[in-house]
């Protein structure tokens, strides 16, 4: 299950505020998503595809170990 993996280093494409941001995944937090680029996102209000899979970034607002150990 994707959800039960961590994100860091995946690439990505996240639909954010009417935008699409790609990119690889440097950093996440309980709330947000950092692309290598530097920005940041809010998972709250994010739509996070991984290869063919989508995640509603509500589902997912935990800190990563958590997120981990949980699912």
């Amino acid at each position: 299950m994707i959800l039960k993996q961590g994100f860091i280093g995946k690439e990505v494409e996240i639909e954010y505020a009417g935008r699409i941001f790609n990119g690889k995944i440097a950093y996440e937090s309980k709330n947000m998503l950092v692309l290598e680029c530097g920005k940041k996102l809010v998972k709250m209000n994010s739509i996070i595809k991984i290869g063919n899979k989508k995640i509603i970034g509500a589902k997912i607002t935990k800190r990563p170990e958590d997120r981990i150990k949980v699912c």
